[in-house]
């Protein structure tokens, strides 16, 4: 129940307060109970609704989920389930959870949830069969709770218990409650990809020693599922999960070179002087640490360079012979002597990203202060001077957390290689429509089968720029398209001489109440293919396929964000005409499906 005496909260005074040094238990539970009793949301700054229920207590983790929104720039408003009612809240359509009606909900569970008393010699078949039972019991709740997929879900995964019983025998038996939860969360991981956001709890226990995360003190005093000291961490490990479930995952490494990929000066030390390699610990730590970086590009994760050197001397570190990294990994490369914020964004400029889609990694702490000062949606991590922690610090951040790889994460490098290639080539023409025709571009489209629902459900969360409407459809909402005969779902595939884009637009549209227009619900594409006229290849593909069916009118809607202004111009210049506004600031624009082939594309079918 919130407070309605309590004052206004200076948003931006808190946020700075949380997010000045390390979290501790006590600023947690303080700013927390400033966030609960706060009478109403500051003015300007998003909301959103997020339930909390579990089978156990989860008072501290509501003040643990209020600090970490607070950081991600969104007040909450949390409505949190009576003790112990998750199923009956959940399945109730009538409880007060489905009337609250959450943006998203936390679902906090326990190794309690996931363990069943079997007897120890069990067989692996019983096992299995009340394994299932209980993976059954999930997907009915996620299905109540998902709302029909307007409600994101997060779940705990289950730490294991922190009894040993007999040591080792126990790994051998199929119902000894550590197999019991660890094959539980394998199962629920299987049945929830793509529906579940995971908040590995599992991992922060492991970290933490699972004795010292949930003693048994803790469930006896309050039925509190872990130690509240180890709140600080949880705050991480949610955001992470939390940023993954509502679209805001980071997208870019942006690194310093000088004593961040390798030891010393490059201008003064040159290629031979500086440290890298066998020889010394340093050389070592930052030759794993370039392996590491290497790898998360291999993961989808870009690689950009923002360093205060002469670019021509800085590329000569990449020939150093224990570099694991070459100058054509990274995806822009900014050297210059000017200050690192501006050098920061023409990064983004040259990536087409935003800025809160940049991590920035730098040993020096001005430099960091500089930035995070300077630019506020960019994600700084400080590295400090030991190489050998350089890993840990970074992995600590959880900023990179992804729910699942996609065939286009595990293919993005190359995808950059060829944008930049090709940027690269622009930059040489004189005249965009020859430069375009030399690009050699071949387009797929086609219905979206079983295999691409996890990519197109990526480009609905991640993409903010080309994104007429930002409405988010889940997996779940995506395969209910899928099942409509009257829906038409599309996913574009472009290659071109330089490499192949993998799919990187998608369209959803269905008809208007009045039957004769086709409303386009949905329309976004990747950042990488911008000014490539692929709109318009989509949309003589949906034209046809809208006289097929006998439509006579196309409708596209925009609604405007912060961050999808370049396509608030996008349905005029393919020819549609202005028809009208609707709630929270949409615009809609019509044209008829039989105006002839006036819509131009550089892209040829493949």
């Amino acid at each position: 129940m919130r407070d309605e005496t309590a004052t206004a909260v200076d948003f931006p005074a808190l946020r700075a307060r949380l997010g000045a040094k390390a979290l501790t238990l006590p600023v947690i539970f303080a700013a927390g109970g400033e966030i609960l009793a706060a009478a109403e949301p500051p003015p300007g700054v998003a909301v959103q609704r997020i339930a909390i229920l579990g089978s156990l207590t989860t008072d501290f983790i509501t003040r643990a989920v209020a600090c970490a929104l607070v950081l991600e720039g969104v007040w909450p408003v949390i409505y949190q389930a009576p003790f112990g009612s998750l199923i009956q809240e959940a399945l109730d359509p009538g409880s007060p959870l489905h009337r609250f009606a959450a943006d998203g909900v936390l679902v906090a569970t326990d190794w309690r949830d996931g363990v069943d008393p079997l007897p120890i010699g069990a067989s692996a078949e019983t096992v299995a069969s009340a394994r299932a039972d209980k993976v059954a019991l999930f997907e009915n709740l996620w299905t109540a709770l998902a709302r029909g997929g307007h409600c994101r879900l997060l779940q705990h995964l289950m730490a294991p218990p922190p009894m040993r019983f007999c040591g080792p025998a126990e790994r051998f038996a199929d119902a000894a409650p550590e197999r019991q939860v660890a094959a539980l969360n394998a199962a629920l991981l299987a049945a929830g990809r793509g529906r579940v956001s995971w908040i590995e709890t599992d991992r922060l226990a492991a970290e933490a020693g699972f004795t010292r995360f949930a003693s048994p003190a803790n469930y006896y005093a309050a039925r509190i599922g872990f130690d509240q000291r180890f709140l600080p961490d949880y705050v991480g490990y949610f955001r992470a999960a939390w940023r993954a479930a509502f679209g805001r995952a980071k997208k870019a490494l942006v690194l310093d070179l000088d004593n961040t990929l390798w030891g010393g000066v490059i201008g003064d030390d040159g290629v031979g002087g500086i440290t890298l390699g066998p020889g010394s610990p340093a050389g070592e730590a930052f030759a794993d640490w370039q392996s590491y970086l290497r790898d998360l590009r291999a993961r989808g994760i870009v690689l950009a360079v923002c360093s205060k050197n002469d670019p021509e001397i800085a590329a000569t570190g990449f020939t150093h012979s224990a570099s694991m990294l070459r100058r054509e990994n990274f995806a822009a490369f900014e050297c210059s002597w000017e200050n690192k914020a501006d050098g920061i964004k023409r990064v983004a400029q040259a990536l087409n990203l935003g800025l809160d889609s940049l991590v920035f990694l730098d040993d020096n702490p001005a430099e960091c202060d500089l930035v995070a000062g300077a630019l506020p949606e960019v994600a700084v991590v400080p590295l400090g001077d030991d190489p050998g922690k350089f890993i840990e610090r970074l992995d600590a951040t959880r900023w990179l957390y992804l729910e699942s790889y996609t065939a286009e994460d595990l293919a993005r490098a190359e995808a950059y290689a060829a944008r930049e290639a090709a940027a690269a080539e622009a930059r040489g023409a004189t005249d965009l429509g020859s430069y375009l025709d030399g690009l050699a571009m071949r387009g797929r489209i086609w219905r979206p089968e079983e295999g691409d629902i996890a990519r197109v459900a990526q480009l609905e969360q991640k993409t903010n720029q080309f994104n007429v409407t930002t409405r988010r459809f889940s997996e779940a909402e995506i395969r209910a398209f899928l099942a409509d005969d009257n829906a038409i779902v599309l996913a574009f595939h472009l290659r071109d001489k330089f490499g192949d884009h993998g799919l990187v637009s998608t369209l959803i549209a269905q008809p208007a109440e009045e039957g004769k227009t086709l409303h386009i619900v949905s329309w976004l594409m990747s950042c990488r293919v911008f000014s490539r006229t692929a709109e318009g290849f989509i949309l003589r593909h949906l034209l046809a396929l809208a006289s097929a069916r006998g439509f006579a009118r196309l409708r596209g809607e925009y609604r405007p964000t912060a961050k999808n202004g370049v396509v608030a111009d996008l349905y005029p210049r393919l020819g549609f005409a202005e028809d009208g506004a609707g709630e929270g600031g949409a615009q809609f624009w019509v044209r008829p499906v039989d105006a002839g082939d006036d819509v131009s594309t550089a892209i040829a079918l493949a």
